[in-house]
């Protein structure tokens, strides 16, 4: 039940984000990354605390815009995130959840992962990279420089 409430809440913060648009520069997108738009925001962890939600759109997202992220990772855990840090999702003390998207309403969240923090700029962005093992999907790996989009967030 938590995971199915932590997917759906994974889900809903991907349809809710998306001021400015963020571009991946030129080195990311020669990479391979397919996202052209990554975002970060406050959000709300499975039990109402704190959370930080980045997403991953394959269009251009502004923030605010209702469009459905492809990838969605929530930190819940470890917070506040920091540079130089090395997050870990598998098991039951995990830090979060990620969550990819075949197409709207068709999920799979990754068994196992790890995300680095490289940079952070309060408030204005986080850089970093990832790497994700899902059971249909397989392995993904890539790098993300994400734009903070300061959503009011209140958690129940």
């Amino acid at each position: 039940m938590s995971n199915l409430r932590g997917l759906m809440l994974a889900g809903l913060m991907a349809l809710t984000l998306g001021a400015g648009v963020q571009k991946l520069d030129a080195n990311l997108a020669a990479e391979g990354n397919e996202y052209a738009s990554v975002l970060a925001s406050d959000s709300c962890a499975p039990w109402d605390g704190p959370a930080v939600a980045i997403a991953f759109y394959t269009t251009p997202t502004r923030c605010g815009q209702a469009k459905s992220a492809r990838l969605s990772i929530s930190f819940w855990r470890g917070l506040p995130l920091k540079e130089g840090q090395k997050y870990e999702f598998s098991g039951g003390a995990s830090a979060g959840v990620a969550t990819l998207c075949f197409e709207e309403g068709r999920c799979e969240s990754a068994e196992t992962g790890s995300v680095w923090i490289e940079g952070i700029e309060q408030r204005k962005s986080i850089a970093g990279h990832y790497e994700f093992t899902f059971k249909k999907a397989g392995h993904i790996t890539g790098k993300f420089r994400a734009a903070w989009c300061p959503l009011p967030v209140i958690c129940r």
